[in-house]
């Protein structure tokens, strides 16, 4: 079964998850229970969440994110991408929709 890989570029944040402090977002404790869930789902899935404020050499390093990012400011995040391709940007993605598209990147 080949790799399928799924990398979330973030904005700037206090820590990995950005579920921390004494009042996280809610919108951040959703997603980290969806990729915890997609993650028992697909076994075959590698997952990074790479943030401004911890993984800057990703940005860096891959430049269709970097020219996005300089383009359209942190405003533009998060980017979602699977196997390098772009599958969103300016949202996290449900399960439903990170399944479907796990899915459609496994048959193709």
């Amino acid at each position: 079964m080949a790799k399928i890989n799924l990398i979330i570029y973030e904005g700037a944040m206090c820590c990995s998850t950005g579920v921390c402090g004494p009042e996280p977002n809610k919108e951040l404790i959703e997603f980290n229970e969806t990729l915890e869930k997609i993650r028992r789902d697909f076994k075959e899935l590698k997952t990074i969440r790479a943030s401004l404020s911890f993984n800057l050499n990703m940005f860096l390093e891959n430049e269709e994110i970097s020219q996005l990012v300089k383009e359209n400011g942190q405003g533009i995040l998060p980017i979602t991408t699977i196997n390098g391709k772009i599958i969103a940007k300016q949202k996290y993605l449900t399960y439903a929709e990170l399944k479907k598209e796990i899915e459609n990147n496994r048959a193709g």
